[in-house]
């Protein structure tokens, strides 16, 4: 794919991060419920959107530095290492789901583990699925 394509993909998924979160964050004050988590993630949201609109502007802005952004995220050795990265989070965050949700069920706070315990299920069938296309693919 393009570069500059990428980037501007990258452009629009930040403005849809801090629409989103301007819809999450609107809507948490409008129902005004006692729960925190939507104004709070949608805040995040926000902000993890205009950080994006920085960063892309910063790479953006002069053609040398689109260049030596392009030759960094090509580098195959970088690349091995996100995904690694990404292999180690996803293993380590299902182990722990499934480590919590043992723990909880022994404490008999079953309402609190099924939610993580569901998570861990999703997680993992999407995992499989992805492998299957992702095999068939490559």
């Amino acid at each position: 794919m393009d570069f500059k394509k990428k980037m501007k993909q990258r452009l629009t998924i930040a403005v849809v991060y801090i629409a989103a979160g301007i819809l999450l964050a609107a809507f948490a004050l409008i129902t005004e419920t006692e729960n925190y988590f939507p104004s709070a993630f949608g805040f995040a949201l926000i902000i993890l959107g205009i950080l994006r609109l920085i960063q892309y502007r910063k790479i953006t802005d002069s053609d040398q530095t689109m260049r030596q952004r392009e030759r960094t995220e090509s580098d195959e050795r970088i690349r091995m290492i996100a995904e690694k990265a990404r292999s180690w989070a996803f293993s380590f965050s299902i182990l722990i789901a499934g480590v919590i949700v043992i723990v909880l069920s022994l404490l008999e706070q079953h309402d609190t583990a099924q939610p993580l315990a569901w998570y861990s299920c999703v997680m993992i069938t999407l995992y499989w699925v992805f492998y299957l296309i992702a095999k068939r693919k490559y």
